[in-house]
């Protein structure tokens, strides 16, 4: 697996709890770089859907959802999670400089 940074928009596999299917989600790599190197091989992540549905009112709209390698216009979503390296599918790209800063702030409002 390539190195994975912070702000990095990563697919994840999210097992379904019932069984040995997994759906491929997008989220964003929110851990620091120096934690991205821990000797557990587990990063922090944040949610992302390309679904308004059920959206809170905190959460933001990612502008350059193509420069970060997204298909649809998407969300960053309220939900932080620690997730091991190895259901990391595949990195799609970055966030840019802008929506960095509009992540940080949902992040303060939330935590």
């Amino acid at each position: 697996m390539t190195s994975i940074s912070k702000y990095d928009v990563v697919i994840v596999r999210f097992p379904f709890a019932s069984s040995l299917k997994y759906k491929a989600r997008p989220a964003v790599v929110v851990s620091s770089n120096l934690y991205n190197k821990n000797t557990r091989n587990t990063l922090l992540i944040l949610a992302i859907s390309s679904s308004n549905e059920n959206k809170l009112d905190f959460e933001i709209n990612i502008d350059a959802w193509k420069d970060a390698g997204l298909l649809k216009p998407s969300i960053f979503k309220s939900a932080i999670a620690t997730i091991e390296k190895e259901f990391i599918m595949a990195k799609v790209g970055s966030l840019s400089i802008g929506d960095r800063g509009q992540l940080e702030k949902m992040i303060k409002k939330i935590y």
